[in-house]
């Protein structure tokens, strides 16, 4: 009876002994797996040291935004072009000036502020162009009048007087009557710029 008894406590302890070591064994393993996937995301990570290409192209995309993000200036090669237009005559009249020593290095935003009464309309490194409104006409407009048998050019200035030009030697003696007779009137013959000007008289030649 008593042997009977012995056998069965051992049986009981070897059977808990083998539940507990399987136990244990299972966790181990769970653990084990467990570090693995954590390793296993931590290697995901992208590895960005100089040596890699994700590292330079990264740099790369800096130097771009840095030299975007640059504010543009002026140099002293740029071209300065005033733009004047006038009201009475609606006529815009383009200055072409050489660039002013103060203004290089300047940005968009300086250029605007110096010169508040003109609007900046184009502005890069190489051209930067202000507008301005004036009243009366542009210094382009001609009057021709006929004095003493000769052509006379006579120059409109923005408030609308008049003073002399020009006393050419043309003489209006074999001018056509009509061209003769609109010398003579208070308007005499209006034109529009040098080049016409010229085109005029070397027709009364």
């Amino acid at each position: 009876m008593k042997e009977k008894l012995i056998v069965g406590i051992i049986f009981i302890i070897v059977l808990v002994g083998a539940i507990f070591t399987g136990i244990m064994i299972k966790n181990n393993k769970e653990s084990g797996e467990d570090n693995t996937k954590e390793k296993l995301i931590v290697s995901e990570e992208p590895v960005t040291d100089e040596c890699t290409e994700e590292y330079k192209l990264a740099q790369q995309t800096e130097e771009v935004k840095e030299v975007n993000s640059s504010d543009e200036k002026i140099s002293s090669n740029s071209a300065l072009i005033l733009k004047k237009y006038y009201k009475e005559c609606g006529h815009t009249i383009n200055e072409y000036v050489e660039m002013l020593p103060e203004l290089v290095n300047m940005t968009e935003e300086e250029v605007s502020e110096k010169f508040q009464d003109w609007e900046l309309i184009g502005f890069s490194s190489k051209e930067v162009t202000l507008l301005k409104e004036f009243e009366g006409r542009c210094g382009e407009h001609f009057t021709l009048k006929e004095e003493n048998g000769n052509v006379v050019i006579y120059k409109i200035l923005p408030d609308g007087t008049k003073q002399i030009y020009e006393k050419t030697e043309i003489s209006t003696e074999f001018l056509p009557e009509t061209d003769l007779l609109q010398m003579q009137s208070e308007e005499g013959i209006q034109v529009y710029g040098k080049e016409e000007l010229n085109k005029v008289l070397e027709d009364f030649e």
